[in-house]
């Protein structure tokens, strides 16, 4: 009795210190794979196991950012201005207007506009257009 009771002691005093650290998975997944239930060897079970959970993870933290872009995503949607509705009798007819001969070097400083932020594409378009004769 006293040497089952002894046991029992050294048991608990074994499994505490990794349950206080947050090991007890860790634990739980040595004795599932010591046991023999999952029909491989110690190490391969212990792989197995390491892997799933790791893709587990993967997938946990995909779904996370899927959710905060979709948030961030419809939080941005909410943002922009309510398009603006003109009824059709105020329509004005739009003219094409014919774009004037430009130089290679005007072309170019023309096709380097998209390259600045948007808000200073036009700004950088009008001072192209104004070197135009």
């Amino acid at each position: 009795m006293k040497k089952l009771a002894l046991l029992a002691f050294l048991g608990l005093m074994t499994s505490v210190p990794a349950m206080a650290q947050g090991d007890y998975v860790h634990e739980n997944d040595r004795r599932y794979c010591a046991s023999g239930q999952s029909g491989l060897d110690f190490n391969s079970c212990m792989r197995r196991l390491r892997n799933d959970r790791e893709r587990q993870d993967r997938r946990e933290y995909e779904r996370r950012e899927y959710e905060q872009r979709r948030e961030y995503e419809s939080r941005q949607r909410w943002q922009e201005p309510a398009p603006v509705y003109v009824p059709e009798y105020q329509r004005q007819p739009q003219y094409q207007q014919e774009r004037p001969k430009l130089s290679d070097m005007q072309e170019r400083a023309l096709n380097n506009c998209n390259l600045l932020a948007p808000r200073d594409q036009p700004r950088c378009r009008a001072t192209v257009m104004s070197t135009v004769r």
